[in-house]
């Protein structure tokens, strides 16, 4: 790595560390403790000084300058078009000290990620589809309303008791809207790209694959140089057929039905 690299990875830990806990933002939002940090912004768990309740505070990533705040102006457009009890509300945005905030409501219970490798918890290949078919319910309802999320994985979908909620719509993009990727501070359109819902469904082929490999034991299989997730889950032929769809290596769904059909085919026979 050169110096410049190194200079820019300690300006942007600098310029993006995160705010201590018990300041306010505002004089409204009191920040209990942070939650995490993304490729675009950094959250904090904060309480509302007015109401009394606890919500999510989420600002536009300071290094990553004007991109950072486009994208969660972009999150807090597609929140506020959404409404369904699996999806977060948007419940404010506003600017503070040059920076950009979004104020969501606070979702108790835990991450996919947080289950399989904080509490262990091992999905069976039927508790597997059975989620992964709740899950397409709000997936679809997101496909109706003409997006697609983009970033389907483990950290954004939470389970609490026996609901399961969709988090994170800071990379959604309309459907059939020019693929955009990020190089620097810039943002450059990819040409005869566009989004469509099979993005999502690869996304959700991978998800799935987390969720089975929680129950699988590396001891029992000799010869993992050259294996795969054919070849190291003992899953049905059905499940691999749905699988081999999702990550594209068949001819893939073309849209949420298709899958869900395979879906409550497997369910109910």
């Amino acid at each position: 790595m050169g110096l410049f690299e190194y200079l820019k990875g300690v300006y942007e830990a600098w310029i993006d560390y995160p705010k201590r806990e018990g300041i306010f933002i505002t004089n409204k939002y009191r920040i209990q403790r942070f939650l995490g940090i993304g490729s675009y912004g950094l959250t904090y768990l904060c309480l509302d000084a007015d109401s009394g309740q606890e919500v999510v505070l989420k600002q536009a990533k300071p290094s990553k300058g004007a991109v950072g705040r486009d994208l969660l102006y972009r999150e807090i457009d597609v929140l506020g078009r959404l409404r369904h009890p699996s999806i977060q509300r948007c419940l404010a945005s506003f600017e503070y000290k040059d920076q950009l905030y979004m104020v969501t409501e606070h979702l108790k219970g835990q991450t996919v990620e947080d289950l399989i490798f904080e509490r262990g918890v091992v999905f069976s290949e039927k508790e597997a589809l059975c989620f992964v078919r709740r899950l397409m319910e709000i997936l679809s309802y997101v496909h109706e309303q003409g997006f697609v999320h983009l970033d389907i994985r483990i950290p954004n979908v939470i389970l609490d008791g026996d609901q399961i909620h969709l988090i994170d719509f800071g990379l959604a993009r309309r459907l059939g809207e020019p693929i955009r990727t990020e190089l620097g501070s810039k943002v450059e359109t990819t040409r005869n790209r566009t989004v469509e819902a099979p993005d999502d469904l690869y996304a959700v082929g991978h998800f799935f694959l987390f969720m089975l490999y929680s129950g699988y034991d590396s001891c029992t299989f000799e010869d993992e140089s050259n294996s795969g997730w054919e070849d190291e889950l003992n899953v049905s032929p059905m499940t691999k057929q749905m699988l081999r769809k999702l990550l594209q290596i068949d001819p893939p769904y073309l849209g949420i039905q298709q899958f869900m059909r395979d879906l409550d085919d497997w369910l109910n026979r």
